[in-house]
């Protein structure tokens, strides 16, 4: 879904913008770090949008300004057709039910003196005063085995569960409230790739049994195709790419978009020699003092005059995706069959 078909009852991101205060001394002025600049973004309900884009990108900044763990410097969020950027702490204390988070690390985000149950009850005791014990626990015992998790895991402790166990509390925790949105930063990077599979189709089978919108946050370019309906790119704080999973992978317009097809490696050896693709060259810019024009141009082989001049508009293609580059699909091959098998 392109930004412009927002659903009212999902989310809608306009002008997205935020800055961080880098502190230099006490009688210095401090600098300022653009993480994020002028995003817009849409999640109808049931879909997933997929975000991508290399360290340093702005995909965690945007995940903590959606739970709103970060402030904006510019922008609007707008929930369900509420803006809740405008909103008191006190009023956004009732919607955030609705919006819960799986993080990275799933022992990172576990007290470790707490027991699986305790662990899963937790945000039913913040949001859910009015349920007794009995049916706080019952519950939790069911939230346990939607998430493939026995009964018997409840009286264990975060250090007593494998990496995979760990993560499906994380998720438990998150879906106990019943949320609309689900947010998953990194979900599975921590995760071996067999159990990785396993989270992914876990993810999916709860966003079609409970309606979940979903916003998945990854470097892997394989598992955000796998779970995602719609992908953005971000690169150094900028929505460069916006389209249609098959679209964005079968004719990426933007070089930086190609540049992450292009890299990822391929399990023959043979194929993996003829069709590697150089890396992106060249360092990040410092999001302290970005390039100007096109933030890209400084790694892309090839930018032209403009690129260094002007600053590009997403454009919109008839596809459904929306591009911001001077030169998209100027010189550019679609990535091989073999390439997009590989991430299938």
């Amino acid at each position: 879904m392109s930004p412009s078909e927002g659903s009212e009852e999902g989310l809608r991101v306009r002008n997205l913008s935020v800055t961080y205060r880098i502190s230099r001394g006490p009688f210095r002025r401090p600098d300022e770090l653009r993480a994020l600049r002028d995003v817009d973004l849409d999640i109808a309900p049931g879909r997933s949008l997929g975000v991508v884009g290399e360290s340093g990108s702005g995909k965690s900044s945007m995940a903590r300004a959606f739970l709103r763990l970060q402030s904006l410097s510019g922008g609007k969020i707008v929930w369900r057709g509420h803006d809740i950027t405008q909103m008191t702490e006190e009023a956004f204390r009732h919607m955030r039910p609705d919006i819960q988070m799986v993080f990275q690390d799933p022992l990172a985000s576990l007290n470790p003196r707490m027991q699986v149950a305790d662990l899963i009850a937790e945000p039913l005791l913040t949001h859910r005063r009015d349920l007794g014990k009995v049916e706080r626990r019952k519950i939790v015992i069911e939230t346990m085995g939607r998430v493939g998790l026995r009964p018997e895991f409840a009286e264990r402790y975060p250090h007593q569960l494998s990496g995979g166990q760990a993560q499906r509390v994380g998720i438990a925790r998150a879906i106990v409230l019943s949320p609309k949105l689900l947010i998953c930063d990194e979900a599975v990077s921590a995760l071996d790739v067999s159990v990785q599979a396993q989270v992914l189709t876990l993810l999916k089978q709860l966003q079609e049994e409970m309606g979940l919108s979903l916003l998945f946050i990854s470097h892997d370019l394989a598992v955000v195709r796998y779970v995602s309906d719609d992908i953005i790119v971000l690169y150094l704080g900028r929505l460069v790419e916006y389209a249609p999973r098959d679209i964005l992978f079968e004719n990426p317009r933007h070089p930086y978009t190609r540049a992450l097809i292009s890299s990822v490696l391929s399990s023959n050896p043979r194929i993996e020699r003829e069709h590697r693709s150089p890396p992106i060259g060249g360092d990040i810019p410092s999001p302290i003092n970005p390039p100007s024009g096109c933030p890209f141009h400084t790694r892309c082989p090839i930018a032209e005059a403009i690129c260094r001049e002007k600053m590009p508009e997403l454009r919109h293609w008839p596809d459904g995706a929306r591009v911001a580059c001077h030169v998209a699909n100027r010189g550019l091959v679609p990535p091989s069959e073999t390439t997009l098998k590989g991430m299938q």
